[in-house]
């Protein structure tokens, strides 16, 4: 199963890049994370470099880089899961797309444990953990930018 969701985003594509590239920091805008951090030794966003992720629900995820290219996307595997995936794999991107608007999107392919949950999975990812995550990168930059405007008005006053 391969899902692919873009949205635009009324926001700078480096803006962005640099939520998506905080790789260690994916729960700053993934709405289902309650944390996530490196493991297994890695400190940087290198080809190799292994973060886990904890969701709300108690599920675990464990990602690895497999291609990085710095300001545009990378892409991760799943190399442990307590959800019912197998062979999951993912790629995150965005692009300027002019008038400080960007595109941003992402790509889920992944195998599940029972075959009689692919139509579900596919909703789910296609409509509501996808959608989420590229939205949440957006609503982070707003949040990030209205703290920035309050901050520089009480400093002026």
């Amino acid at each position: 199963m391969k899902i692919t969701v873009e949205r635009t985003a009324n926001a700078p594509a480096d803006a962005l890049w640099a939520y998506m590239g905080d790789f260690s920091n994916v729960h700053k805008f993934h709405p289902m994370l309650n944390d996530s951090h490196f493991i297994e030794g890695s400190q940087s966003c290198d080809v190799g470099s292994t973060r886990q992720c904890n969701f709300k629900d108690g599920s675990i995820l464990k990602e690895r880089i497999t291609e990085w290219k710095d300001g545009s996307h990378y892409k991760i595997d799943i190399v442990e899961s307590s959800m019912p995936v197998d062979n999951a794999s993912a790629k995150l991107g965005v692009r300027s797309i002019g008038g400080g608007q960007t595109l941003t999107y992402m790509t889920v392919e992944a195998k599940p444990k029972n075959k009689l949950m692919q139509p579900m999975m596919y909703m789910i990812f296609k409509y509501k953990v996808i959608p989420g995550i590229l939205k949440g990168l957006e609503d982070l930059y707003k949040s990030d930018l209205a703290v920035e405007s309050t901050l520089k008005s009480t400093t002026t006053v």
